[in-house]
């Protein structure tokens, strides 16, 4: 399942108020419950950036290999095909710094 760091927080504000909303047996359970759900929450979210980087990795490094093969012409149609590929998006889906004006995301999409 995908965490968002928005629900992590708002585990972890949930625990503060529980703590802050006194010690009785309601208040202790709910405690153990949002700290349990707080440390799920967190390792689930450790494990995806740790996946994320890995083939992050893997894709940047295919990247460089293409790259460094593109005035090839032996296998220029392949690796046009690839850096294609790579440099996809999807509508609705950007990364950081996507908020780019008309120009500039034209030039972007000519590689």
């Amino acid at each position: 399942a995908v965490v968002s760091t928005q629900s992590t927080g708002a585990a972890a504000a949930a625990v503060n108020n529980v703590k802050r909303s006194g010690s009785n047996t309601n208040s202790n359970a709910e405690l153990k419950r949002l700290q349990a759900e707080l440390t799920e929450m967190t390792l689930t979210v450790e494990g995806i950036e740790k996946e994320r980087d890995f083939y992050f990795g893997k894709l940047r490094t295919i990247e460089e290999l293409c790259q460094d093969k593109e005035g090839d012409e032996t296998h220029a149609e392949f690796i046009a095909t690839l850096l294609e590929i790579l440099y996809a998006t999807e509508e609705g889906f950007g990364g950081p710094g996507d908020e780019l004006d008309g120009e500039e995301e034209e030039e972007q999409e000519e590689y």
